[in-house]
């Protein structure tokens, strides 16, 4: 009997490491292949069968870091993930921060916030077209910037209730009896200890605003071009750039995939944490 069971435990070992083998293939092997597409040249490119191995070349990397659209795209990226998480945490906090502690509009503000992050970005694309040009901002950071805030706020605001919920409320009273105001107490008690959430939505929000495609190609296609954009407009009627949309690809995922891997242990505690309070 007992060695029917170290069989059976031995047995299941072997099938874990066999899923968690195959999970690691699937995700890390289209990345990965994409990467090496980058580095290699139009004959490499479309060798049947796939070379594996190949001398590996930078025309790509120095094809689209001499465009001037390129570095113009990427500076817009940055700009308007970096100055849209900024603006995403402030104003999600805070609202998360109303909602938990003072249930500021009840469960209607709540479900509203929710029924704005389940709706698809192509449901929201043309009225924000439309409201964008009449204002005046259409093709603009500052626009492109608002329409990423309202595409971020509604999942910051839920993933934030759940870490300002399990701060004691007997720590916040003190606060207010040694003096602080509710907004003292907001950014010196409960912010602090909200640590964890605030680099979980950092990280969800930066990468949502680096990678996020539909809002930057509907509102902003010419002159405020991101780098998502960019890499489609190496697909042509009669052609596509394989290897340059590759190489602006692996520019697009290798940031944070760098910042990942360097917050990776608070990423996990932070996702834990609000997994348990919430």
């Amino acid at each position: 009997m007992v060695d029917l069971q170290i069989g059976k435990g031995r047995f299941r070992n072997l099938l874990a490491y066999l899923i968690g083998i195959i999970l690691i293939f699937v995700l890390i092997g289209p990345p990965a292949y994409m990467v090496s597409m980058s580095l290699k040249t139009g004959r490499d490119l479309f060798s049947i069968p796939p070379k594996f191995i190949f001398t590996p070349t930078l025309d790509n990397y120095k094809e689209i870091f001499g465009s001037a659209s390129f570095v113009r795209s990427i500076y817009n990226t940055i700009i308007i993930s970096f100055t849209s998480t900024i603006l995403t945490e402030i104003i999600g906090s805070m609202a998360a921060y109303s909602i938990a502690k003072f249930k500021t509009g009840g469960k209607p503000a709540l479900y509203s916030v929710l029924i704005m992050r389940v709706l698809p970005s192509v449901v929201l694309g043309l009225p924000l077209f439309i409201m964008f040009s009449r204002i005046g901002l259409l093709d603009t950071l500052h626009g492109l910037i608002l329409a990423y805030i309202g595409f971020l706020l509604p999942n910051t605001v839920w993933l934030m209730i759940p870490f300002f919920q399990g701060i004691s409320r007997s720590i916040e009273d003190a606060a207010r009896i040694d003096g602080c105001s509710n907004i003292r107490t907001f950014i010196d008690i409960s912010l602090p200890l909200s640590r964890s959430g605030l680099i979980v939505t950092t990280v969800y929000n930066i990468t949502g605003a680096w990678n996020h495609f539909y809002y930057a190609l509907t509102l902003a296609p010419a002159k405020t071009r991101v780098l998502s954009v960019e890499a489609s407009q190496y697909v042509g009627e009669y052609a596509v750039q394989w290897g340059t949309i590759a190489a602006i690809s692996s520019v697009l995922i290798i940031p944070p995939a760098i910042l990942i891997f360097f917050i990776q242990k608070h990423l996990v505690s932070g996702l834990s944490l609000g997994g348990v309070k919430g």
